[in-house]
């Protein structure tokens, strides 16, 4: 004879009995359904996150080829008054700087640091410069890697597209 914890949930709930939580079609999701659907979230999230940051590398990198752009604008500023290039960016009235190298855009939250080079040939007047923007922190993994601009208005990057 069949008893009433015997029949389908449906039937007993018509009857007034009680349903128990581990009948077979109110069961939970198992542990392979749930690696599925974590690994199925963390690849769609991935995939939203990289155009993301390809952006804000970008962004950052053009910030900082601005920096040098204006460090060889003061350049040639001093160039023009003085008749040599600084050798210092403390010369050029650079804030933050400390002797050729500065955090780009602070301290707090460096994503390059500036270095200035100034070539002198032996002699009293520097000949020309050469200016770096290296990555550091989150900007380490970006794909263009260091910016260089000299003396001569020359631009060098890891890729054609970087500055």
């Amino acid at each position: 004879m069949i008893g009433p914890k015997d029949r389908p949930c449906a039937a007993r709930a018509e009857s007034g009995a009680a349903c128990l939580a581990g009948t077979r079609h109110l069961r939970g999701w198992s542990l392979p359904e749930l690696l599925l659907a974590v690994l199925v979230a963390t690849v769609l999230a991935q995939q939203a996150l990289s155009p993301f940051q390809h952006a804000l590398h970008r962004t950052r990198r053009a910030c900082a080829g601005a920096a040098l752009v204006e460090l060889a604008l003061r350049q040639e500023q001093h160039h023009a008054r003085q008749g040599r290039y600084a050798r210092s960016l403390d010369e050029l009235g650079w804030p933050r700087s400390q002797g050729n190298e500065l955090a780009w855009p602070d301290e707090r939250r460096a994503w390059y640091r500036l270095h200035m080079r100034v070539s002198d040939a032996g002699s009293a007047a520097a000949q020309g410069y050469e200016a770096e923007a290296v990555p550091v922190g989150l900007q380490r993994g970006d794909a263009c890697g260091s910016l260089r601009i000299d003396h001569l208005g020359r631009r060098e990057a890891r890729g054609p597209d970087c500055w």
